[in-house]
């Protein structure tokens, strides 16, 4: 690894001209050195951007460095056009191979005759967040990246003083709220936060999370990130909220750190998050055995990024493309088309085509089906918790009202879905004790996801295809559609039963294959493991979780205080409803707590 320091571009002290095509430079590193001091001579600033590498042994093979505005994923950038790529000879040296000088922005020219330049005195900021000798050029693996050997926050030093002083109110309110923050050197770094809600509902509904940083699309006030799960009516629930200081692998790091640690050591099955490559290091680190799948918008960004002249001009691949995509049922099936896209459509060389396909299974339908999302689409995401009372926009001023009330909203939908699926019934529509069975145990939400998938198996039919042992497989199709069509395999000895399709795994109710094949073996009551306790009424009561999980005994007292209080609020809410609930209620409470009293 080779780090160019301040030192070394101190001594870039000369005339500097104009780069061109043909332009030829002994490395990579000379080549960024004169474009940094082109660009501070012309009144602009550089990043380093995209690189290409060898098919042969990954070696890099070219390099851009583009404006500093180039793009949108920062508040000062404005899709800048301005670049400079090199290309590597055979003889070891780079050249200039494609250059763009126009931006589409002013830049502050200088008036010096000279065209002379010391790189260290222009005060060179990138992004508005670090000066040159606090930035080191990095060589690792043939790549170049600027590295801050002091890591800044991003956050406006005001914001740490108010949420500051909220997190201590709602501590003095709620024993069971937890907040962390991040210092290095004296500063105020990354902010973590969780209600005993919050932490609560993890327990219930944490194993899959949504890593929310909708603030990334575009310009920001605050990089306010969220942690979501989705709840027992399929509502999203707030399982944490963050500030995040730098979009650096250490900042991603430490608030993943802080959840877990939040959440008294657990760890999701599985994480919906962004695919750059500081989020992807953070997961594996934090969550080693979560299966991250990259972030819908993201994914369609990047398609437009790279594909959006072959998608919009040429319908023929748009659909094989798709197809590819959302249609291949197998692995087989999947490398097969990919293979014939990129030999019918010359992309095997591709550097996107090839990051892709190395990462199929964070974002390929196929291979995130096995896994349990809690149904979240693979071609869509999970609604906005804080939908438009709190964005990236939102004011320090107005932050935490925004915030409460979003909360306070969010938690009253929620409750009303909790009355209706205990006061209300769903209407059966067949005579099979499996659709009681379900509307009995599921919120009424799940029981009409599960009651369409009933209802269609009986437009399907089975047929046996072979048996060994115990068990038998199946072949499900739709009556008049041969083309859809999914195997079920079933075990007589246990009553386990598994769909090719993967509806169980990745959202936790039985397809309609599986319930016609359970149809045909006159199966009249589902065994209970095929009615997970996450989707049932009383999801959110009864034993928490993780309580063997090895978080301390204070932070699973402050839970249980929270769940016993919220229970206890309704309880106060229906018996204070009339006189003779309040005498009802009164005598029940007694009689709890007597019975509490003979308890050891």
């Amino acid at each position: 690894m080779k780090r160019l320091k301040k030192e070394e571009m101190d001594g870039m002290i000369g005339p500097i001209g104009e780069p061109y095509k043909g332009l030829e430079f002994n490395s990579a590193n000379e080549a960024y050195k004169f474009y940094y001091a082109y660009a501070s001579n012309m009144g602009f600033r550089i990043r380093i951007g995209q690189l290409f590498r060898s098919k042969h042994d990954g070696s890099i093979t070219s390099r851009r460095f583009v404006c500093s505005k180039e793009g949108h994923q920062h508040p000062s950038r404005v899709g800048c056009g301005a670049y400079m790529r090199i290309q590597r000879q055979e003889s070891g040296r780079w050249v200039v191979d494609r250059l763009q000088k126009e931006h589409s922005h002013e830049v502050d020219a200088r008036a010096d005759n000279s065209r002379t330049v010391t790189v260290a005195s222009t005060g060179y900021r990138e992004e508005g967040s670090g000066v040159l000798e606090n930035l080191d050029l990095v060589e690792t693996n043939g790549g170049l990246s600027l590295v801050k050997r002091v890591r800044e926050s991003n956050i406006n030093g005001d914001w740490y003083s108010v949420l500051l002083e909220y997190f201590q109110s709602r501590q003095a309110e709620d024993t069971g709220f937890f907040y962390g923050v991040e210092m290095r050197e004296g500063k105020g770094m990354n902010m973590f936060w969780a209600d005993a809600r919050s932490r609560f509902s993890c327990t219930q509904f944490g194993d899959a999370i949504v890593f929310d940083t909708t603030y990334r699309r575009g310009s920001y006030l605050v990089p306010f990130a969220s942690f979501l799960g989705v709840n027992h009516h399929r509502q999203p629930v707030l399982l944490g909220c963050a500030l995040v200081a730098d979009e650096s692998e250490a900042s991603f790091t430490w608030i993943f750190q802080a959840w877990v640690r939040a959440m008294s050591g657990h760890r999701p099955v599985s994480i919906i998050a962004d695919q750059d490559r500081p989020i992807q290091n953070a997961i594996a680190q934090v969550f080693p055995a979560t299966h991250h799948r990259f972030s819908t918008w993201q994914i369609l960004a990047k398609e437009q990024e790279n594909l959006g002249a072959l998608l919009s001009m040429d319908a023929e691949f748009k659909y094989e493309y798709e197809t590819c995509i959302f249609q291949s049922q197998t692995a087989s099936e999947f490398d097969s088309a990919w293979n014939m896209l990129m030999n019918k459509y010359n992309l095997r060389e591709n550097v996107w085509f090839k990051e892709m396909y190395r990462m199929r299974k964070s974002w390929i339908p196929l291979h995130i089906k096995g896994t349990f999302f809690a149904g979240i689409p693979v071609d869509g995401g999970l609604k906005s918790y804080f939908s438009t009372l709190l964005t990236a926009q939102t004011p320090l001023n107005e932050f935490v009202a925004r915030y409460e009330k979003a909360l306070e909203q969010r938690r009253e939908e929620e409750k009303k879905e909790d009355f209706n699926s205990f006061n209300l019934q769903a209407v059966l529509h067949t005579k099979d004790p499996i659709e009681e069975q379900c509307r009995r145990l599921y919120t009424i939400t799940m029981f009409k996801v599960f009651q369409k998938e009933l209802l269609e198996c009986y437009s399907y039919v089975g047929i046996k295809i072979n048996v060994e042992g115990a068990i038998s497989r199946y072949l499900v199709q739709k009556c008049g559609n041969g083309d859809e069509r999914n195997t079920v395999a079933f075990n007589a000895s246990n009553l386990n039963i598994s769909c090719s399709c993967k509806m169980f795994e990745f959202e936790g109710v039985l397809c309609r294959h599986a319930l016609k094949v359970f149809q045909i073996m006159n199966i009249r009551e589902l065994p209970s493991r095929y009615i997970l306790h996450r989707w049932s009424k009383n999801a959110k009561y009864g034993i928490l979780r993780d309580a063997d999980s090895g978080g301390s005994g204070q932070d699973f007292k402050a839970l249980m205080l929270w769940s016993l209080r919220e229970e206890a609020q309704n309880y106060i809410e229906a018996g204070a409803a009339s006189l003779e609930r309040y005498k009802l209620a009164f005598e029940i409470m007694q009689e709890g707590r007597r019975n509490l009293c003979w308890q050891n």
